[in-house]
């Protein structure tokens, strides 16, 4: 069973984080996502590289966002991270007597643009403060 990469929700959850606190240490972005702290400096690092936060060393350090959260989309955190494509398709080698197995890389290759096409489409329109508005509209219900 292949275990599941979670650093894109673990990454957008991060970011949320910063958003409405506008200045959160590591350790306290650890304790929300309840994981590591080295796993979330790790991923605070990726988005760092990728412009998206600054962080800061130091009795007063901590990480704030670069870009107002508004400004900052889930493509923009999807790519930071580099998320794994929807699904990945077998590299054996083809049997060229076998007219499936010499297309079926080619046609599944072609499915799985086609859909990542689409969410990134999607991932393109949701901000970061999108989510933040509806996690607080969850929590005043």
């Amino acid at each position: 069973m292949a275990s599941d990469n979670t650093q894109f929700s673990i990454a957008v959850h991060i970011l949320v984080g910063i958003a409405k606190y506008a200045h959160v240490n590591t350790s306290q972005l650890a304790q929300s996502v309840n994981t590591n702290p080295i796993f979330v400096k790790r991923i605070v690092g990726k988005l760092a590289k990728n412009g998206l936060v600054l962080s800061s060393r130091g009795r007063n350090g901590g990480n704030s966002l670069v870009r107002e959260a508004k400004d900052i989309s889930l493509l923009d955190v999807y790519r930071a991270v580099n998320a794994p494509s929807l699904f990945a398709i077998h590299h054996y080698e083809k049997v060229a007597s076998c007219s499936i197995s010499s297309n079926i890389q080619q046609t599944l290759t072609e499915v799985r643009n086609t859909l990542q096409h689409e969410v990134d489409q999607k991932l393109m329109q949701l901000s970061i403060q999108d989510m933040l508005d509806d996690i607080n509209l969850k929590n005043n219900k």
